[in-house]
């Protein structure tokens, strides 16, 4: 079994027939819909948020196929559940592989692709210029990082040696502290007399199924940029590759415009009058809110009673469907159910 299969697998035992297959599918490719958003956080599951951007619908559809076939997976696209030998799968699997503890899709899936291309070119650029060497093609053919990275040399262009000596120390720094085979990276970097190796060519030097390659270089990129972010005074040339592209709370940005107008003081009706959006939108938003911002009350939306009835009724043990919590609660809305279990749900990812 490839790992994308005992991951995806892994993915729809914890979901556990309250969603469907489809919905694994969205949150493995990062899709920034409310529902999605929610699922990643309720599930625990943020983790494989937007970490495979190479996966088509139609790829995703053979391989649930594939799990039916192969007795791992019971039931429909609507309510798919994990059989005994699929669990027996997930054991084995990610036994042997591991279960990727420092991945953060949710957190880095905007950041961290973004830092390995302007960290990929940076090691390029600076190992040519140590040799004094100008005839390279750029590993990247994105303008905009080629133009941020020419500035980054700019920047620090102090003697050519010191600036790869420094280079060099910071790299290896944050590779000693990652949990995978520093080759998951080092092999994708290109300098002077070496050419950086595509995702298919490491994976083969590994001697590594493509998709456990992929996974477990996300998960020492993850790593790399955890520690950057976490002892970055160690760290300033790698921190200045960060810059501009962390994002403290990562919210949708129809979420951040609605954020802007509850600060002001504006109630819901009134968000969605000036927004001119559906209420149901707005409160999508303030789940979203509730869910990634660590210093957003749910106060204004829900009392103290109501929360702790909902929290009584099941959403602080583990019952995650909507409609069983709405027929014990019949005075609450479905929105403030959830706002509920967004915040409590945040508490523990």
């Amino acid at each position: 079994m490839r790992c994308l299969e005992a991951v995806v697998l892994c993915m729809l035992k914890e979901v556990e027939g309250e969603r469907t297959a489809s919905s694994v599918f969205h949150l493995l490719k990062g899709k920034k819909s409310a529902q999605t958003i929610q699922d990643a956080h309720l599930f625990k599951l943020d983790k494989w948020f937007q970490t495979t951007p190479f996966l088509t619908m139609a790829l995703f559809d053979q391989l649930i196929e594939g799990l039916q076939q192969s007795g791992c997976l019971e039931g429909d696209r609507q309510r798919s559940f994990v059989t005994a030998k699929g669990r027996d799968e997930i054991k084995d699997v990610l036994g042997q592989i591991g279960t990727f503890p420092h991945l953060s899709g949710w957190k880095l899936g905007g950041t961290a692709p973004l830092f390995f291309s302007r960290l990929q070119l940076a090691v390029q650029v600076v190992s040519h210029l140590a040799y004094q060497d100008r005839t390279y093609y750029p590993i990247t053919r994105d303008e905009g990082v080629q133009q941020w990275v020419k500035q980054f040399v700019k920047k620090n262009g102090f003697e050519k040696g010191k600036l790869a000596a420094s280079f060099h120390r910071e790299i290896r720094f944050v590779l000693e502290k990652q949990p995978e085979h520093p080759d998951c990276l080092l092999l994708r970097f290109s300098g002077h007399s070496q050419t950086g190796k595509t995702i298919e060519q490491t994976a083969d030097l590994l001697c590594m199924e493509p998709t456990e390659y992929w996974f477990r270089f996300l998960h020492s990129l993850h790593a790399v940029v955890q520690t950057v972010m976490n002892e970055g005074e160690e760290l300033p040339l790698l921190k200045q590759l960060l810059s501009d592209i962390t994002v403290s709370v990562p919210l949708t940005e129809s979420a951040r415009k609605t954020a802007a107008y509850l600060h002001k003081g504006m109630k819901i009706e009134e968000v969605a009058a000036a927004r001119r959006l559906k209420r149901a939108t707005i409160e999508d938003h303030i789940v979203e809110l509730a869910l990634n911002d660590p210093y957003f009350s749910i106060r204004p939306f829900i009392d103290e009673q109501k929360e702790a009835a909902v929290l009584k009724a099941g959403g602080s043990s583990g019952v995650r469907q909507l409609k069983p919590l709405k027929d014990r609660l019949p005075d609450h809305s479905y929105f403030e159910i959830r706002l509920v279990l967004a915040k409590e749900s945040r508490g523990t990812t």
